[in-house]
């Protein structure tokens, strides 16, 4: 079976290719970029963060190359939210979430990251897991995909992260994943709100885990735009042992469930931990 096949190319691709520091932001706009990072979590501080963002975005820099939490990435400002967010707003990008995995991976952990989208999630954890510890990250579109392992090797994480390209679900075979040109983040297996589409290999998460040998999962998060109970609930159903993760991060996206997910998490020993204003995060007793 073909991994990927695209039917059209959408948005610009990732420049792979050029060192990083070529997109670097001027002496104006890298101070600007230091004041936002460096805001107060607060209302007011998210504001003069917004405002900020906005000034430098002025200069219409569509690619900046910068340091943020003490990682590189190289980060796209027009077609992908999360890209934009994390630069410019760490301190409010899923807070919580990524604290929680510094504060639980170890040199050794193993984290899986479903929907891994250009790699925030994946980097942050690989920093933590060492290189005894795995990161598989999961990621059907080929445009973001570039930009992850662009940022893994920027990072040097080479060897201790593996890159997948497919979707989970709850069966193998081929599926349409719809996407959105103008956030690639919310290209999804169930949405419907854009007619393009590439079709993209699936597998059931215990088929990947299987491939990449992986035999403990010390944290998951998922974070698939409503197809979050079709890849879980086969694997909540399935899986034993040291393969049930002890902390989940999952999209909180109920309404698009065609199954009860949180009720298969709670058959399956886990507990919710703490809403947040985009996930739901649930904790294995």
């Amino acid at each position: 079976m073909a991994l990927l096949t695209v039917s059209f190319i959408i948005t610009d691709m990732a420049d792979v290719t050029s060192p990083f520091g070529t997109y670097a932001l001027k002496k104006r706009d890298a101070q600007l970029l230091r004041w936002a990072q460096g805001m107060p979590a607060s209302w007011l501080g998210r504001r003069a963060a917004l405002i900020l963002r906005k000034t430098v975005l002025m200069s219409k820099c569509k690619i900046v190359d910068a340091a943020t939490e003490g990682l590189k990435f190289r980060l796209y400002m027009t077609d992908n939210v999360s890209e934009r967010k994390f630069l410019f707003l760490p301190q409010f990008f899923d807070r919580f979430e990524r604290n929680l995995l510094r504060s639980r991976l170890a040199n050794g952990s193993v984290f899986l990251d479903i929907g891994a989208n250009a790699g925030i999630y994946s980097m942050t954890a690989a920093a933590c897991v060492g290189d005894d510890g795995r990161v598989i990250s999961i990621e059907p579109n080929p445009v973001v995909l570039d930009r992850l392992k662009f940022n893994m090797s920027l990072n040097g994480f080479e060897k201790r992260m593996s890159v997948e390209q497919s979707c989970v679900g709850d069966a193998e075979g081929t599926v349409d994943l719809t996407l959105d040109d103008t956030n690639l983040g919310g290209s999804s297996l169930v949405a419907t709100r854009s007619e393009k589409k590439i079709s993209v290999a699936c597998y059931p998460l215990l088929t990947i885990l299987k491939k990449y040998q992986i035999e403990k999962i010390d944290a998951l998060k998922i974070d698939i735009e409503g197809a979050e109970d079709k890849a879980l609930i086969p694997f909540l159903r399935d899986a034993q042992g040291t393969l049930l993760p002890k902390i989940m991060i999952l999209e909180n996206s109920p309404s698009q469930w065609q199954q009860d997910l949180p009720a298969a998490l709670t058959a399956a020993g886990y507990t919710l931990l703490k809403t947040t204003r985009m996930n739901m995060v649930w904790e294995k007793a």
